[in-house]
């Protein structure tokens, strides 16, 4: 898989999520404890702030003040979401980027730690992949039904 393609899927089960929320709102107060996050406009957050975190990252950009991002609405938290994923497909269509080479990061809890951008970049893709999907779980619980289609394969098939 490319990182165009990863950054696709990514984008296109953000989409679905984003049309359900809209539709749906009250999805966003719903219970959810992946993450410490205790809602599920919560988890959205997180994921949109860990994608926008790493997408500066990758582009040598300042961190912000993640804790100052409003993001409270589905409009806020999808905007991130669509700002952090015009960054990484800039970056991964600029051909002078040596994605092999490693950067300096922090984390919430291991410290500093040295990656390849290319890990980096699949790590934030498949970070709010793996969430999305316990997302689905939660929304479910809270008595939400949904019928996403989020799996990958699904992105290159149609009915035979």
């Amino acid at each position: 898989m490319t990182a165009a393609e990863l950054i696709a899927w990514n984008d296109a089960t953000a989409r679905q999520w984003r049309d359900l929320c809209l539709a749906t709102p009250a999805i966003l107060d719903a219970p959810c404890d992946v993450a410490g996050t205790g809602t599920c406009s919560g988890l959205l957050r997180h994921l949109s702030i860990t994608e926008l975190r790493y997408a500066e990252l990758l582009a040598g950009l300042p961190a912000g003040d993640y804790n100052q991002v409003p993001a409270n609405t589905s409009e806020q938290i999808f905007a991130i979401h669509d700002h952090a994923v015009a960054v990484l497909r800039t970056l991964v269509e600029d051909p002078t980027i040596d994605w092999a080479q490693k950067i300096e990061f922090p984390t919430i809890t291991a410290g500093r730690r040295l990656a390849s951008r290319r890990a980096i970049l699949f790590h934030a893709m498949l970070h709010s992949i793996r969430h999305y999907a316990q997302l689905g779980t939660a929304v479910r619980r809270a008595g939400f039904e949904h019928s996403l289609k989020m799996d990958y394969l699904l992105m290159d098939s149609e009915p035979a």
